[in-house]
């Protein structure tokens, strides 16, 4: 048993190092934020000016190395595809030089003032994906 025992220790202890390691690697990678907006006053075209308008000092704030916003493309697919959703009104697509940069970001005082106190009250719903390169 001592032997087996050794082993599993072993492998925990690695497992451990490696998930440390695993953690550090991804800390130093770009984090790619994708957000899909339903606005409240959906397919409003002044409401999605007025979010993307708002949004776009964000692409200033310290560690942001992308900030696009768009609207639905609209692509012309030659057959329906139930993958594709297009009822949203406002995609934000954001990367950030790392995690840490990411999290700073959501922590600044001026993403706070913009998300809370202006684009959230245009906002019915939305759906966020990040992840890292």
């Amino acid at each position: 048993m001592k032997g087996l025992y050794g082993f599993v220790l072993v492998l925990f202890a690695g497992g451990l190092v490696y998930s440390s390691y695993a953690q550090a690697e991804a800390d130093s990678h770009k984090v790619h934020h994708l957000v899909i907006v339903w606005l409240k006053q959906a397919g409003d075209e002044a409401a999605r000016k007025q979010y993307i308008a708002a949004s776009k000092s964000l692409a200033e704030l310290p560690g942001v190395l992308a900030y696009d916003l768009g609207t639905p493309a609209a692509i012309q697919r030659g057959r329906v595809n139930p993958a594709v959703d297009e009822s949203y009104d406002v995609a934000v697509s954001s990367v950030y030089e790392s995690r840490q940069a990411y999290e700073a970001f959501l922590q600044n005082p001026e993403y706070q003032r913009v998300a809370m106190q202006v684009l959230r009250p245009l906002v019915e719903k939305y759906q966020v994906f990040d992840f890292v390169e």
